[in-house]
């Protein structure tokens, strides 16, 4: 059994957890400050760098990787559409590594945490910090993260140090999970 991966995919602040086999978890999160003005050239390195950072913590071997959806459209703006390349970067490194990899809407996410799909990071971050009461989870891109990676070990059958409720079986059948990642 390997890794559980869970990843809030971010230019600035990437939410990364780690579920290992020995029970070990590990969240922090990692990024690059953009600057306004900055040219194509200097976004795509941006995006190249952040994509890098993010694939070297993620365990080679990891048995399922889950990642939040790709942001939605509001306005179409630099940042968007940078967010969105981050996105598509970081799934395609894993889909060419072989990685097993689900996509989890946001909202769905928010409801598996907190029974509430509409709930904000404030209220997710704080259920998240109440289920794992002995982990340091320093931000709510980190509480994304775990809550994505836990979603993951559930699916799969592993344990989780806390108690499964309701909630955490609602709308998990709705997510695509690969075929790859079985119990």
């Amino acid at each position: 059994m390997t890794a559980v991966v869970g990843i809030d995919p971010s230019l600035t602040s990437c939410g990364i957890a780690v579920l290992a086999a020995d029970g070990h978890t590990r969240t922090w999160s990692v990024g690059h400050a953009g600057r306004d003005g900055a040219n194509w050239a200097q976004r795509s390195d941006r995006i190249v760098a952040q994509t890098r950072l993010v694939l070297r913590q993620i365990p080679a071997d990891a048995a399922l990787v889950v990642v939040e959806d790709m942001p939605t459209m509001r306005h179409v703006l630099p940042s968007f559409i940078d967010r969105c390349a981050l996105w598509f970067g970081l799934y395609s490194a894993l889909r060419s590594r072989g990685t097993p990899i689900a996509v989890v809407n946001p909202k769905t996410r928010a409801k598996w945490a907190t029974g509430n799909g509409n709930s904000g990071k404030r209220d997710v971050l704080a259920a998240v910090r109440a289920d794992w009461p002995d982990l340091q989870i320093p931000n709510d891109d980190c509480a994304d993260a775990l809550t994505l990676a836990a979603m993951g070990a559930l699916h799969l059958g592993r344990d989780l140090p806390f108690e499964i409720r309701r909630r955490h079986h609602a709308g998990i059948e709705n997510i695509a999970w690969p075929e790859e990642a079985t119990r």
